[in-house]
């Protein structure tokens, strides 16, 4: 799905339910950028800016897995390059519940 459909999706939907009598806010899901490469896929899904918190970095097998996490611990930005990028889904999920 292209960058743009999502976000176009979602206020659709809210817009949709408030023009049919149930108000409704936007609320977009986090949306990683997503780039096919067969010499290196990369996602990316940046933290807020000024949100405090740390990058914890680490490599596995043809690749590198990166977490943007708060002092407490939570999850809120990662970015993963070569086979990491496999992660992708669980990450979303983790961001979703945090």
């Amino acid at each position: 799905m292209p960058p743009f459909v999502m976000p176009i999706t979602h206020a659709a939907r809210a817009l949709a339910s408030t023009l049919g009598g149930s108000e409704k806010s936007v609320i977009y899901p986090p949306m990683p950028v997503v780039v096919k490469t067969p010499a290196l896929p990369t996602v990316v899904c940046p933290p807020v800016p000024g949100v405090a918190g740390a990058w914890q970095i680490g490599s596995e097998a043809g690749g590198t897995l990166a977490r943007y996490v708060e002092p407490d611990g939570r999850l809120i930005g990662f970015s993963l390059t070569g086979a990491a990028a496999t992660h992708k889904n669980q990450l979303v999920r983790e961001l979703q519940h945090a």
